[in-house]
């Protein structure tokens, strides 16, 4: 299957009612009705006060964005400290980490030395993903000075995929719903009109677009990808990698 039939399938499977997700991604837009705070549990907040150490074979949150960032083998190989940089009211992989908490969510928030670990993590995975956060007030993402290699690995890496739906929900409950939109744009402008990250787009039509939790923006995001199709048919463009 060529990247562009797997791009036109992608898009013929959108959904015309904009319900864009699966169950998943559904009940995390509904605030997870089914559960409760549990305010004796705080070991996220903790890893973001740098006073508890992720685990297994992990390091303080200072320590990791010193000694982890450009160290693109260990990030890919190590499968445990994604969900203590980025916890969401889910379990994941690693059963030493805990499901996020809504009062660590709202604690970080305001705490600003944990607040400003949590954007420097989301700022060294975007690294390692080929990216870099231009704007920290609106979320804004361009192309890093290794995006080539770092989309290459990310074109034949899709564990990734799920971790970067975990990266947005997080985001969301950390404040910071609006840095969405702009990473999701970005992977869509590559995907489709440039055809540098083809093989991510049905995870970002089928996942990460459904993270969005208003209606509007899914609806957003929709018209986007038709008018970026739209464009693609209508180039003169025979260079994929400007």
């Amino acid at each position: 299957e060529s990247k562009k039939e797997r791009g036109r399938n992608a898009f013929r499977q959108l959904p015309e009612s904009h319900h864009w997700s699966d169950h998943d991604t559904k009940v995390y837009r509904e605030g997870y009705p089914n559960k409760k705070d549990n305010p004796k549990l705080n070991h996220n907040l903790k890893f973001y006060q740098g006073t508890l150490s992720s685990c297994p074979d992990g390091d303080f949150i200072d320590n990791i964005h010193k000694k982890w960032w450009g160290d693109y083998d260990l990030l890919e190989r190590h499968h445990g400290y994604i969900q203590w940089l980025f916890p969401i009211r889910e379990s994941g992989m690693n059963w030493q980490a805990q499901e996020l908490q809504m009062h660590e969510a709202k604690a970080i928030q305001k705490d600003e030395k944990a607040s400003e670990r949590f954007l420097k993590s989301y700022e060294m995975m975007l690294d390692f993903y080929g990216m870099k956060l231009v704007d920290r007030n609106n979320g804004q993402v361009q192309r890093s000075e290794k995006w080539k290699e770092r989309f290459h690995h990310l074109n034949h890496s899709m564990h990734n995929y799920l971790r970067i739906t975990r990266i947005l929900k997080c985001l969301g409950e950390m404040g910071l719903e609006h840095f969405k939109k702009p990473f999701i744009r970005f992977i869509l402008n590559e995907a489709i009109y440039k055809g540098t990250l083809d093989r991510t787009l049905d995870s970002c039509l089928n996942y990460w677009v459904g993270t969005l939790r208003k209606d509007e923006d899914r609806q957003e995001m929709e018209e986007y990808t038709k008018q970026l199709f739209h464009k693609k048919d209508n180039s003169q463009l025979t260079l994929m990698w400007l």
